[in-house]
């Protein structure tokens, strides 16, 4: 069996059964857009984790009134190979007499309950309880590693947020002199969309106290880094010191 990392969890809802996928909640359950960015931060942050799903990295969720309160099944159904099909059992007239918060603390454990379906042994289960428990604390400004570089002189790590607090996403620059013992952190770009990331940062290297970023070379990331300057130089004196 392939072992690859998670990558994505979405939140769907079945209005009926049907043979074809179910829709993006939403209209059964009462459901805003802060439920689905959930899913994109427990994803991201267990994949950064190391959060293994088996031959498929795509976890879709279904929210059903056809099954008990809570209970799982996995759909035998297989659309595509990379992606697996859960659904969950959710009465739509209790959930929406939830407020926004109770949902979208019911959602955070629906989706955490669904994991530890999926973990393969107590190491990986914990994990998604040590996830579940850092997006209890940090919400929305849970803060996502995507590159880290070390030295024997310095370490720099790029680190991203999904829409925190319901602003736009950002790139944040971790800076940390190894000789001289001073961390620096600043938020360093607003992104469009918080998947340009992946193509805006590929490597950062250090030359006269200046960072560079430089983006992925291929023909998806032209279109992904078009709006933004590359490559992104930071001076590290401008970079705020922080304890």
């Amino acid at each position: 069996m392939k072992k690859k990392r998670i990558l994505d969890i979405r939140l769907f809802e079945e209005l009926e059964h049907a043979n074809s996928l179910s829709e993006y909640a939403g209209k059964l359950y009462e459901i805003e857009q802060e439920a689905h960015l959930i899913c994109a931060r427990y994803a991201r942050k267990l994949r950064e984790e190391g959060f293994i799903t088996g031959d498929f990295d795509h976890v879709y969720i279904v929210m059903t009134p056809s099954l008990e309160e809570q209970k799982i099944w996995e759909s035998e159904r297989r659309i595509e190979n990379w992606m697996r099909e859960y659904y969950v059992g959710v009465s739509s007239t209790f959930f929406n007499c939830k407020t926004n918060q109770e949902k979208e603390e019911y959602i955070l454990e629906l989706i955490s309950n669904v994991l530890r379906r999926i973990a393969m042994n107590a190491e990986q289960a914990r994990l998604v309880s040590d996830v579940q428990n850092v997006l209890i604390r940090s919400g929305s400004e849970i803060e996502i590693t995507h590159l880290s570089k070390e030295t024997s002189k310095y370490n720099v790590k790029i680190v991203y947020q999904i829409k925190p607090l319901n602003k736009k996403s950002k790139a944040i620059i971790e800076y940390h002199d190894l000789i001289y013992h001073v961390r620096r952190k600043s938020v360093f770009l607003e992104l469009n969309f918080y998947e340009d990331i992946y193509f805006l940062v590929s490597s950062v290297t250090l030359k006269n106290g200046v960072l560079s970023i430089k983006p992925r070379v291929s023909q998806s990331a032209n279109y992904h880094i078009k709006p933004y300057k590359t490559p992104i130089l930071i001076s590290i004196s401008e970079i705020p010191i922080v304890e």
